[in-house]
């Protein structure tokens, strides 16, 4: 046993030790020593800390770091046509770089260990998460055309560095067509063959705002859904960003499919993407849960939420859905965790993690229950959702290894300040 957490708080309120092997959890229980024919390497005091598994943002732009509080109060469109996408042509793979270690950095420190990333260069975002510890599935970003370049022959390259075996067993691949507003049909039938060429997942936002319903519909002649599915996309596992306005009968469509809506709600918020003909402001929990669809939670990208804290992320769900039903328990709080977890990891495809529990792998989080606003404890479930924050997070662990302890994370000064620099000069002029 090469590290031991030992008389942590567990979920279910009891006191236990917590055993790692390798990157897996080798034991859980009262003396988790007892368990290992070989003493810790490494003990954790886990006195007033609570265990849990490490939270996954199950759909982020992690680079867009660079861009956070840059355009914002400004619709959807608009802020991606004057202020993101002119800035994101001056990007280069330094500033791709650092503004994935960047946001690396912040989830250490607010207790993600696994995210599902859609951006561009993504070899030096592969480099980023390494170099941080963290897990990750990443993906190109494929919009139609060529004013971006040469996406289609970058995304290829990628899977050619993948199956080369150039990515770390910690990150994996996905095939990302943005959305149904920005791939041709054509387009996304080149996503699904080559994601089943070479048996890789998809990652696309579906249904964000009511407008892109309305010219999906106009256009295509059915609900973006429904287009996804003419079109092959649904036939891979598939993560869809945002799900506001999915109907019933598209929800039906995804249960039947190996399909996980990603909800964004503080994204969706910031962005009124909940504002049509009703307001909505978030996809329809109750009818996916009632389907069957699994749901996952994330953050988006920084330039639209502003932080990657998915302890905030959690209890704006859970809140939106309460009030959205006129029904406190929708959502509960061990429902709302399990989403943040378990929830985004399968449908990423990493079944083993976003657990705690032996064999897993050991992705796992310490909060301090020492911290004002978590005390006193009578539901640690609860607190987690409802209480706590990113800032209350003592310990990050990764694979095994500990990112963070205390709230200290080496070489982060030198992240912040790579980050400001490539910032400033992509967004000036």
């Amino acid at each position: 046993m090469h590290l031991l957490i030992r008389d942590a708080t567990l979920l279910d309120g009891s006191t236990g030790s917590i055993g790692i092997e390798g990157n897996r959890i080798a034991c859980i229980g009262v003396d988790a020593t007892a368990e290992s024919d070989t003493p810790p390497t490494r003990v954790i005091d886990g006195t007033d800390l609570l265990a849990m598994p490490g939270l996954v943002n199950a759909h982020t732009h992690a680079a867009m770091t660079l861009f956070r509080g840059y355009g914002d109060d400004m619709p959807l469109m608009p802020w991606l046509q004057e202020r993101i996408w002119p800035a994101e042509a001056k990007l280069t793979d330094d500033d791709v770089y650092w503004g994935t270690r960047l946001a690396c950095a912040e989830m250490i420190r607010t207790g993600t260990t696994l995210f599902n990333d859609m951006y561009w260069k993504v070899p030096n975002a592969v480099r980023a998460i390494a170099d941080s510890g963290l897990r990750a599935t990443v993906s190109g970003g494929l919009i139609s055309g060529d004013f971006l370049g040469d996406l289609k022959g970058e995304i290829t390259e990628l899977i050619a560095k993948y199956e080369g075996g150039e990515f770390p067993d910690r990150v994996r691949l996905a095939i990302a067509p943005h959305a149904v507003y920005t791939v041709t049909p054509e387009d996304l039938e080149w996503c699904a063959q080559l994601a089943s060429d070479h048996d890789l997942p998809i990652q696309i936002h579906l249904s964000e705002t009511l407008h892109e319903v309305e010219e999906c519909v106009a256009t295509h002649g059915v609900k973006p859904t429904f287009h996804l599915k003419r079109h092959g996309i649904l036939d891979r596992p598939t993560t869809l960003a945002h799900g506001v306005w999915l109907e019933r009968d598209e929800l039906e469509l995804l249960a039947d499919h190996p399909a996980t809506v990603v909800h964004n709600p503080v994204s969706n918020l910031k962005l009124a993407c909940g504002q049509g003909r009703e307001v909505r402001g978030w996809f329809d929990y109750p009818t996916a849960k009632a389907e069957g669809v699994n749901v996952a939670l994330a953050t988006d990208g920084t330039a639209s939420n502003t932080n990657l804290d998915m302890f905030e992320e959690m209890k704006f769900a859970s809140l939106m859905a309460k009030h959205a039903s006129g029904d406190p328990t929708c959502m509960p709080a061990a429902e709302t965790l399990d989403i943040a977890t378990r929830g985004g990891a399968d449908g990423m495809g990493w079944t083993d993690a976003g657990r705690l529990e032996v064999g897993a792998l050991a992705d796992i989080v310490l909060v301090s229950m020492r911290e004002v606003t978590l005390t006193p404890v009578h539901d640690p479930v609860s607190h987690v959702v409802y209480a706590a924050n990113g800032g209350t997070v003592h310990t990050t662990i990764c694979d095994g290894q500990v990112l963070m302890e205390d709230g200290r994370i080496e070489g982060l000064e030198e992240v912040r300040a790579r980050a400001i620099e490539a910032a400033r000069r992509v967004t000036t002029g």
